[in-house]
């Protein structure tokens, strides 16, 4: 009897155990697409990014999966640092940099480092920044992953920038540029010279700041990375211009649009047409710069892109006052306080969206932390059962063993 009791115990709990063992395997495999998926959302899809962090973060709750749970958290830290919530954003990241640090998941925490050290730069921190791009190359030397290494180089630089310290900016970007084309990641090769051009433009050196740019441009092509080489061609357009070249700058400013119109990215083509309203009204062509400046607020309109709609509308407003059309102008400039409102409404919106999220995730944090004593509870509850039930077991074994001597007893007499 109690060898089949045994027996059914140990098989509900195998069963059980099954059970667990394949939901932990789901949510592995939904972890797994969601590291995948991180960087290609976070630099092109940040709704995405906020949907799929939250998707993630539920699933480990629910599970009582930590690995996920800060997995998710630091997609919504991502997310809430690109979207104007600094603070909420850092404190998501260090939590899961906490529990990465005591995994001791080295391209993990390299990575959340380096998304920390980001939060600081939106916030304007650059020297905090610094900190922790630091803390993300000690850790990368840690990493099996060989680009984790140099891969906080690029953000260190801008902060040095942001600090003004151009030397120290060109030193790293250098070896960034060097250690980047020995793995042969050429975009990132790209964008080292893209920000060298750009230190170099400022200090206007503008033959260097060129060349460096087009090596942009080149190593762009070469990792089919659409994106970089029309950005480089617009910093090309802008070195010609400073130079008083302006039939190159025009060149280079239609190579870029027409490239950016290829990769359908809003706000790029939005960028592009403006920059060409720019040009001709800086050449004093004002006739051509509204033609393009009314190209780049027809497109905004289109695609809902406010902020770059309200910029070019100022624009044509500057342009009507100088041609003496002050009708025009305030009707304009009536337009723009209108858009400014809905702009700010937008923001306002998108906030208590964010906030909306941190809601969630600091409801799923409660519901986690009554579960696990909910848990810790039951465990209690069931050790003392089994702690009455063994004390039962033997009570009743010494019982029938008392009998049994009694009678064995009785016996013998």
């Amino acid at each position: 009897m109690c060898l089949l009791l045994f027996g059914f115990f140990s098989f509900a709990q195998e069963g059980e155990f099954t059970s667990k063992s394949n939901a932990q395997a789901k949510i592995q495999a939904a972890v797994q697409i969601s590291l995948e998926n991180w960087n290609l959302y976070m630099r092109n899809d940040l709704d995405s990014l906020k949907l799929d962090g939250l998707y993630i973060y539920r699933l480990g709750v629910k599970g009582g999966n930590p690995f996920a749970i800060n997995v998710g958290k630091r997609s919504l830290g991502t997310y809430l640092i690109r979207t104007g919530n600094q603070e909420k954003g850092i404190e998501y990241l260090k939590a899961a940099n906490v529990y990465f640090a005591k995994k001791e998941n080295y391209i993990l925490q390299t990575e959340t480092l380096n998304e920390i050290g980001n939060g600081y730069l939106y916030f304007s921190k650059p020297h905090v920044a610094e900190k922790y791009y630091l803390k993300s190359l000690k850790c990368g030397k840690k990493s099996p992953d060989p680009t984790s290494a140099f891969l906080a180089e690029v953000n260190l630089a801008q902060a040095y920038i942001d600090m003004g310290n151009t030397t120290k900016a060109t030193a790293i970007l250098n070896h960034y540029k060097n250690q980047a084309k020995k793995m042969k990641k050429l975009e990132s090769v790209s964008n080292a010279y893209a920000l060298l051009g750009a230190i170099q433009s400022g200090k206007g050196k503008f033959s260097l700041s060129k060349e460096l740019f087009r090596k942009s441009a080149y190593y762009g092509f070469a990792s089919n990375a659409i994106a970089q080489i029309a950005h480089a061609y617009t910093n090309m357009a802008i070195v010609y211009f400073q130079e008083g070249n302006q039939k190159e700058a025009l060149n280079y400013f239609n190579k870029s649009l027409e490239i950016r119109l290829k990769t359908k990215n809003v706000r790029s083509i939005s960028e592009s047409y403006f920059n060409l309203g720019e040009y001709y009204s800086e050449i004093g062509d004002f006739q051509t710069a509204a033609l393009y400046y009314e190209k780049c607020k027809a497109y905004c309109e289109e695609n809902n892109l406010l902020k770059e709609e309200m910029e070019v509308l100022l624009s044509l407003i500057k342009i009507d006052k100088m041609a003496n059309k002050f009708e025009i102008a305030v009707q304009k400039m009536e337009g723009y306080i209108t858009l400014q409102k809905k702009y700010y409404s937008e923001v306002s919106e998108l906030n208590t969206r964010d906030r909306d999220i941190i809601e969630i995730v600091e409801s799923l944090e409660r519901e986690e932390y009554d579960k696990k004593e909910a848990q810790i509870l039951a465990e209690t509850i069931a050790a003392q059962r089994f702690q009455k039930y063994v004390l039962y077991t033997i009570f009743s074994l010494c019982a029938i063993a008392l009998v049994f001597l009694a009678f064995y007893r009785k016996k013998i007499i």
